[in-house]
């Protein structure tokens, strides 16, 4: 019997500009789980590394970092099509219900730097 959790918060970008400072930024204080360019567009998958054990604290944990970059990358965050904090759960049988909460000042401060929200649920591995 497996049990539902949380696993983490990816934030997702996707630009038509350059975004590499703002990545190079990211780079020093989180994981970068992938960095593409071509012709058309940019695209980063960054994970927060520390304590992220529920979605809440690993949001505010990324946006402290975003808040943190220089100006110039904070330009390139402007620049993004696709600002969005991947909330990843691994499904399971167990508890029979299962829930976690973003605070209001979370979502907050989503909202104020321009990020959305989306959710992603894992199947269980066999």
């Amino acid at each position: 019997m497996s049990e539902i959790q949380f696993l983490n918060v990816d934030l997702e970008l996707e630009s038509k500009q350059d975004i590499s400072l703002l990545v190079a930024d990211l780079k020093k204080v989180a994981t970068i789980l992938h960095y593409d360019k071509d012709e058309y567009r940019q695209l980063a998958r960054i994970e927060a590394t520390g304590e992220v054990s529920t979605p809440d604290k690993a949001i505010n944990h990324i946006c402290e970092l975003i808040e943190s970059c220089s100006r110039n990358a904070l330009k390139q965050w402007l620049s993004c099509s696709r600002r969005t904090f991947d909330i990843g759960f691994e499904s399971g049988t167990s508890p029979k219900c299962f829930n976690q909460a973003l605070d209001a000042d979370t979502l907050l401060r989503i909202s104020a730097i321009g990020a959305g929200m989306e959710i992603t649920i894992y199947p269980i591995e066999k």
